[in-house]
């Protein structure tokens, strides 16, 4: 009967806990927007999330339509395109046709005229309005308030076990720069 009574009372805990753990992840992030890394190279000086290249692929366009091949990363709607050819702020606004995020065509925001162009998808994606952070290596600096952070300067985010944060803020204004060595920061994206 004890026993019973203490099982009983374990889950009713186990349950009243479970059911607080549902609402402190209320407000997490609910969708995945994209990946990118930030090279050592990159942090060499301040540098944003607006650096950010999520896929890199060969490009022709014909009016709105983009053919795509040669795609490392993956390509999204939302995402905002640069390259020969491409005018300042294009997007993607879909897919077509092809592989999900990968080779095929795509329509655009405007008319594109590359022709085998290099072509990439770069900075902070639309509706993104979080990003989880890794350091990978050495130590990244970063800061929030649109300050270029330093080697000595800016939060300090390590690398390696628990070298990680989720970051909900203003996106155009966080920076980053290398600490130490020749990091790579990993960033996720979401909204």
């Amino acid at each position: 009967m004890i026993r019973t009574i203490m099982a009983g009372l374990l889950v009713a805990v186990l349950a009243v806990a479970g059911a607080g753990l549902s609402r402190a992840q209320q407000g997490q992030p609910t969708a995945a927007l994209g990946n990118c890394q930030i090279s050592a190279a990159q942090l060499a000086a301040s540098i944003g999330l607006d650096a950010c290249v999520q896929a890199s692929f060969t490009g022709t366009g014909a009016g709105t339509t983009l053919t795509t091949s040669a795609v490392t990363g993956f390509i999204r709607a939302g995402a905002v395109i640069s390259g020969t050819g491409v005018p300042a702020g294009t997007t993607i606004v879909r897919q077509l046709t092809g592989t999900a995020g990968g080779a095929g065509t795509y329509q655009t925001s405007v008319a594109t005229t590359s022709s085998g162009a290099a072509i990439t998808a770069a900075g902070i994606p639309t509706g993104a309005t979080s990003v989880f952070l890794q350091a990978e290596t050495a130590n990244v600096r970063y800061r929030d308030d649109g300050g270029a952070p330093t080697a000595a300067i800016g939060s300090l985010l390590v690398a390696g076990v628990g070298g990680q944060i989720y970051y909900q803020g203003s996106l155009t204004q966080i920076r980053f720069i290398l600490a130490t060595g020749s990091p790579i920061l990993n960033v996720a994206f979401y909204r």
